[in-house]
């Protein structure tokens, strides 16, 4: 992924810069230097991330032109559940709550004292996601119907009918004190050495999950804060994703 300097907007954190580069899709990629700097994390950090979660790019500093590593932000979050720092979660609650929607309401960055240029949305699809953001807030209100469960399945309706990029805002939905339930099997697994069957094989046995009569995996009541299921729609097939939150690893040790 690369970017030129003149998409690099610096917000500042407590004193301390974050720079941050948007794509040609308008998705935020930041400056990783800056994020490790902020959560207290060496560079070994950037190592588990995913290829598709870190790139490199030109970045003006100072003198000269710098290729530096650059962060989106689903690397973002999982720097955020790596580091030990107990202002991590203050520093994902400022880039959700500050620096997301500063970026991405409009498609754009307001720097005081020069005029915005307005991203392109058509008209019908404006009135899309208008129409689909009520209807998502009208199944939020059925009994029994989770909030972020129904306004992730908005974010899937507004991608299939808009075509715009809204998997990453999922990661904004849980409340910011509580822990977000984003790995998959597969990530737990790397976490611990071992494969996607084998941790699915743990968490069964730790008794939060079992497999149905579809042989898909489903979460028991046991499960409490550990994990949430995520709807998605692939390949015409929808369903429901497990997504665990971090510290099931901890749980899952006690049984290797």
């Amino acid at each position: 992924m690369n970017n030129t300097a003149s998409s690099l907007v610096p917000f500042d954190y407590e004193g301390r810069q974050v720079r941050v580069i948007t794509d040609e899709l308008e998705e935020p990629w930041f400056v990783a230097a800056d994020l490790l700097a902020s959560l207290a994390l060496d560079r070994k950090a950037l190592e588990r991330l995913d290829a598709d979660e870190k790139g490199v790019s030109s970045i003006h500093t100072p003198g000269s032109e710098q290729a530096m590593t650059i962060v989106n932000e689903p690397g973002l979050y999982n720097l955020v559940m790596g580091s030990r720092k107990k202002e991590a979660q203050r520093f994902k609650r400022w880039v959700t709550h500050e620096v997301l929607p500063a970026i991405r309401p409009r498609g754009y960055y307001t720097v005081p004292g020069v005029a915005p240029t307005p991203a392109a949305l058509t008209a019908d699809k404006q009135d899309s996601v208008g129409a689909l953001l009520v209807i998502g807030q009208a199944v939020a209100k059925v009994p029994g119907v989770k909030p972020g469960i129904a306004m992730a399945a908005t974010l899937t309706c507004i991608q299939e009918n808009t075509g715009l990029a809204v998997d990453t805002l999922r990661w904004a939905l849980p409340a910011a004190e509580e822990p977000i339930c984003s790995l998959n099997a597969t990530q737990l697994g790397r976490r611990l050495g071992m494969s996607a069957r084998v941790m699915n094989q743990h968490l069964a046995a730790s008794g939060l999950q079992l497999s149905n009569a579809l042989d898909e995996w489903e979460l028991t009541d046991r499960r409490q804060e550990w994990a949430e299921a995520m709807p998605y729609c692939r390949h015409g097939h929808s369903g429901y994703q497990i997504l665990w939150n971090p510290a099931v690893v901890d749980v899952v040790r006690e049984l290797c």
